[in-house]
């Protein structure tokens, strides 16, 4: 399970607004929006959890806004709840909603913390005819909140939020204690009503988000605090509730992980077919498809993914709404990857071009990156010409001149023209370095740049020393680059495409170093099944070991 960690996503736990409004737990005076409207989204799946309201609208409201939480379209479920609560004003789960969807999601962190104390004390004030599932609900999520009728319970957890205060970007996995407690508390509804598919995904949500660090499994495959327990109690419950978008979702982001993505193959091949207008929910299944070596397949839905985002922005539009959410960057970053897997250039370049008209004139490191995808995707499929032929990128941030020099010097490299491949190494060793000094933060972010700057480095020098057949050099500082490249090839896509170690199984062959080579692709297949460019270079490893 990687925790939401994708790469344009920089989470922040306990972000500041939560450290400091969890600390004046007594919400201020607030009034309901009576007016509040929706728009009616079709394609998202079912849901008719019976709620206690008047009012048949608001019920069938209320479950719209269920399934716009579980497609992780947080801004488009508050609003529907909040349309909800407006056409029957005294209903709990409706402003339960609300509270559940200003707080923390598995792709953000962050809370809208005096919002939410609001509808939970309008939740808790309106319990007298709630059955005893909803007030169990309501009470906690009192607790995430830390409301004031919590207190005996949260004093302790607030304590510890308030003692930091603001919290620095290097607190990034950190973990808010009050969202410890909230698992806590789901986990023994999950055990009082172990039937209940939506109880059990309001539980798995809460355990991902109480769970720190990147990742809910180790590498030898061992779950991470009680992410195994999570995955066990959906794979049991999902036989019996095989159209619930929650727990179909929910498992996918559990056991998104190589060594168990196996356990999701069934969630995958089924919930972009249970929602189809689901941008995310239709894109989803790709992370289990690219684990399990299905790479043709995530192409494939990223691609109705992209698709799916246009036709949701015309349908908000359509009904005098706009859309609160955009997946379309982390959708097309996934297709590139996905298409650079299954080898698929054309695609790939693209799709790389699209990302970046999405970042034109963004004066953002990361929009470097992203600009940069068509060089790396070049260098991926060694179109040599084509990369001396591209022009010098615009960007003062060094990302893009970096990757420029990297590109171009490797070109230069594999052409055979070493003076003008060490005359870039030396530009791009400059450029790399004023990278790291400029970004010295421990966010993620910018480590994630100064590992770049690395890979380049490293790479071009093995680049180099490989054309002037300095074998042993250039393994050394491939290895190197590989090193580098670990935590950026770990994130959701890989950064850098998954090629730093495909690269090095090619400077084994080239070296003569065929059992070195074949250890090598071996290993790039274990990480990544049915690659077919591992698949390639193994074969030519093993040929040449005869």
């Amino acid at each position: 399970m990687k925790v939401g960690r994708s790469l344009a996503r920089s989470a922040i736990a306990m972000v500041a607004i939560a450290a400091l409004m969890s600390c004046a737990t007594a919400p201020p005076p607030f009034a309901i929006d009576l007016n509040a409207k929706a728009p009616h989204l079709d394609g998202y799946g079912t849901s008719n959890i019976a709620i206690t309201t008047r009012s048949g609208t608001a019920r069938k409201l209320f479950n719209e806004g269920v399934l716009q939480a579980y497609a992780f379209n947080e801004g488009e479920a508050v609003r529907t709840f909040k349309a909800a609560l407006a056409q029957d004003p005294e209903c709990a789960m409706c402003a339960w909603g609300i509270a559940w969807q200003l707080g923390p999601n598995i792709n953000d962190g962050g809370r809208r913390e005096a919002d939410a104390v609001n509808y939970i004390d309008y939740a808790l004030k309106r319990l007298v005819n709630a059955t005893p599932r909803e007030r169990a609900l309501i009470e906690a999520l009192a607790i995430r909140y830390a409301h004031e009728s919590t207190a005996k319970e949260t004093a302790p957890l607030t304590a510890i939020v308030c003692g930091k205060g603001a919290a620095s970007e290097d607190d990034e996995d950190t973990v808010n204690p009050l969202d410890f407690a909230y698992a806590e508390r789901m986990r023994k509804l999950a055990d009082a009503y172990p039937l209940d598919a939506d109880i059990l995904a309001l539980y798995a949500e809460s355990e991902i988000i109480a769970t720190a660090g990147p990742d809910g499994w180790t590498k030898d495959g061992k779950p991470v605090g009680r992410i195994g327990e999570v995955a066990d109690r959906i794979e049991r419950l999902l036989p019996t509730h095989t159209e619930h978008i929650g727990i179909n979702h929910y498992m996918i982001h559990i056991v998104d992980d190589r060594q168990v993505a196996f356990r999701a193959i069934g969630a995958a091949d089924r919930l972009g077919k249970l929602a189809p207008m689901s941008p995310h929910l239709v894109h989803m299944p790709a992370h289990t498809f690219v684990n399990v070596g299905r790479y043709a397949d995530a192409a494939r839905v990223n691609e109705l993914a992209v698709a799916g985002d246009v036709t949701l922005a015309e349908t908000v539009k359509a009904q005098g709404f706009e859309k609160t959410k955009d997946w379309r960057g982390h959708n097309q970053h996934f297709l590139w990857y996905a298409s650079l897997m299954s080898e698929r250039e054309e695609a790939a370049m693209q799709t790389a071009a699209a990302m970046g008209q999405m970042f034109a004139g963004t004066p953002h490191a990361f929009a470097e990156y992203v600009n940069s995808l068509p060089l790396i995707t070049l260098v991926r499929f060694e179109q040599w010409d084509k990369i001396l032929a591209q022009p010098k990128p615009e960007g003062d941030r060094g990302v893009a001149q970096m990757w420029h020099e990297y590109a171009r010097g490797v070109a230069q490299a594999r052409l055979g023209r070493v003076a003008e491949a060490d005359a870039t190494l030396a530009l791009l060793k400059v450029t790399a370095a004023g990278v790291k000094t400029k970004y010295t933060k421990n966010n993620r972010q910018q480590k994630n740049l100064r590992a770049m700057a690395d890979v380049a480095d490293s790479g071009l020098q093995a680049e180099v020393a490989l054309a002037k057949k300095q074998f042993d050099e250039a393994i050394v500082m491939q290895q190197a680059m590989v090193k580098a490249a670990e935590k950026l090839d770990a994130q959701e896509p890989p950064a850098l495409g998954d090629g730093t170690k495909l690269k090095l199984g090619e400077i084994q062959l080239r070296a003569g170093k065929f059992k070195d080579a074949e250890a090598t692709y071996r290993e790039a297949l274990t990480e990544h099944p049915g690659s077919p460019w591992a698949t390639r270079g193994l074969e030519k490893a093993t040929k040449s070991r005869v």
